[in-house]
């Protein structure tokens, strides 16, 4: 059924999906009537660091991505005034190391655009760690895979709503381990050893699903088995060394109801429903416009983490076809002539495979056999073989 956007005000609505739930595919939409908004993502947590804050102008639908908001003054005021900086376009670090301290309020304050907006006073909740990460094999929506599910310590404070956010890395392989290489010198291919690290290497992604979990209504304080993420067996993530880092961040009541909102929203089903709310109202506002629609939630969140490792052979057998990047079946070795070789070298197109006992050069498709393709070939400082 085609949606009608009669109302600017669904189109905030879209504008906002769109830049916080980047996993929701891109639909074709009009833009006419398009009313702008500034787009705020703050978080300041108890972990000493250069917290940061992120600061965007809500696009038109029809265009390929959020506008960083550049030039503002960004602050957070407590016990002590915290200055922010720009370190890149949009994104806004703090000028010192500090970590929320309980018992304090925190107020953000962003002049932008000859505008002032401030956020309702936030404190540091309740504390609650997160006890265990458990990996186990499952079927899970028709799916064969490892699910990474979470349970967390039960606490006697204010703790009761919780988001999730994860980094994955994994280790894998390209499809062939080869020694050599060939390179162009002086204009012609010529088999040398390989000049990096090509088969081993490592990937990492930032979660991009909004995770909630509340216990407000149970009768013991505590998260149990939520699923995290759930990796399918096809998934090239499983195929030799898989990690995940948990971040759990206590946030408020209304918090949590907005990132509900938006999380129900960002769902396909949602997303074209008929009775969705115009707009949604996060807990910062332009001081001298209240009518002004700010996108956006001020957190000041107490954090815990957590890693948990995997091998491949932990739930698969060893001796079965792990899942790749590449199927073996593209990459298939070819003798191309000479001229076409250096064509396909200078594009860096290409591989070596082996070479004949007549000499005659057999090469790949670059990535079956080079992972940098697919990740780095730098090991990363946290990991543990």
């Amino acid at each position: 059924m085609k949606l009608l956007l009669k109302n600017r005000k669904y189109m905030i609505l879209f504008a906002v999906i769109a830049l916080v739930v980047s996993c929701v595919e891109e639909i074709p939409l009009e833009s006419s009537g398009f009313e702008e908004a500034i787009v705020i993502e703050a978080t300041i947590t108890n972990e000493v660091k250069q917290q940061q804050i992120k600061l965007f102008q809500a696009f038109a639908i029809d265009t390929t991505g959020p506008n960083p908001l550049s030039g503002a003054t960004v602050k957070v005021i407590g016990n002590s005034e915290y200055l922010f900086e720009e370190d890149e376009s949009g994104i806004y670090k703090s000028r010192d190391s500090f970590a929320a301290q309980p018992g304090i309020n925190y107020q953000l304050n962003i002049l932008a655009n000859g505008k002032e907006y401030e956020s309702e006073l936030m404190e540091l909740l309740g504390t609650n760690i997160i006890d265990q990460l458990e990996a186990n094999r499952i079927d899970y929506r028709g799916e064969n895979g490892v699910a990474i599910t979470l349970n967390n310590q039960t606490s006697n404070g204010t703790a009761n709503y919780y988001k999730y956010e994860y980094v994955e890395t994994f280790k894998f392989n390209s499809n062939y381990f080869k020694v050599n290489d060939i390179i162009l010198i002086d204009g012609l291919p010529v088999e040398v050893p390989k000049q990096k690290e090509e088969y081993t290497c490592y990937r990492t992604t930032n979660s991009q699903e909004i995770i909630l979990a509340n216990t407000n209504s149970l009768s013991e304080n505590s998260v149990n088995d939520l699923l995290i993420k759930f990796i399918e067996s096809s998934n090239p993530g499983v195929s030799n060394r898989y990690s995940l880092l948990v971040k759990q961040f206590i946030i408020s009541r209304e918090a949590y109801t907005y990132y509900e909102i938006l999380k129900e929203l960002s769902s396909s089903d949602n997303l074209f429903s008929q009775s969705q709310p115009g707009f949604f109202a996060g807990n910062i506002s332009n001081i001298n416009n209240p009518d002004e629609k700010v996108i956006g939630f001020f957190n000041v969140s107490s954090v815990s983490e957590k890693r948990i490792f995997f091998n491949y052979e932990d739930f698969y057998e060893p001796e079965s076809i792990r899942p790749r990047f590449v199927p073996f079946a593209a990459c298939e070795a070819i003798a191309p002539s000479i001229p076409t070789l250096i064509v396909q070298l200078e594009q860096d197109a290409v591989r070596w495979s082996e070479t004949t006992p007549g000499g005659v050069l057999l090469v790949v498709p670059k990535r079956c056999v080079d992972c940098t393709v697919f990740g780095t070939n730098v090991k990363p400082e946290f990991w543990v073989d």
